[in-house]
């Protein structure tokens, strides 16, 4: 995996920790943002993982939400343990993202098409589509053919 995928996802998880803290808190959006001096806008591309933030931006929100600033660089830090169902869903809706921008990189680099991997895995290529565009979970063992197909390392996929 290239810097550039590294670095987009390491945005994307840092926007699920900033949320998490936000929420953990009792903070709004609106309020994080007021004190950033940014708008609200702004800010949820912050928790969205579409823009990176300073560090003493980061350094402001941890404070505010009560959270020291390793929190947002550990390895470990989880929001698994916060219990509610939309944190949940956003963390699910953000890993078949990223499944979905891999596969598409991994099958233009090999000069595939959408109708040529639907073909091998038997599918419809609006199949395919919705996979990258992350609208649905690849089930592991098309993900495991596509790896094949594709000539990627099977570890390509993990987020």
């Amino acid at each position: 995996m290239g810097e550039p995928d590294k670095q987009a996802i390491r945005q994307k998880i840092t926007g699920i920790l900033i949320r998490h803290a936000r929420l953990r808190a009792g903070r709004s959006q609106a309020e994080l943002a007021a004190a950033l001096r940014v708008t609200r806008y702004r800010h949820g591309q912050y928790e969205g993982g579409q823009r990176d933030l300073s560090l003493p931006e980061l350094q402001l929100i941890a404070e505010l939400c009560g959270f020291p600033l390793g929190y947002f660089f550990d390895e470990g830090a989880t929001v698994e343990d916060e219990g509610t169902d939309a944190l949940r869903s956003m963390v699910h809706r953000i890993r078949r993202k990223i499944v979905g921008v891999l596969l598409r990189r991994a099958r233009q680099q090999a000069n595939r098409t959408q109708k040529q991997c639907a073909a091998l895995l038997d599918i419809r290529p609006r199949r395919i589509s919705q996979y990258e565009r992350g609208e649905r979970r690849v089930p592991p063992s098309e993900l495991e053919a596509l790896t094949v197909y594709l000539e990627v390392h099977p570890g390509y996929f993990a987020t």
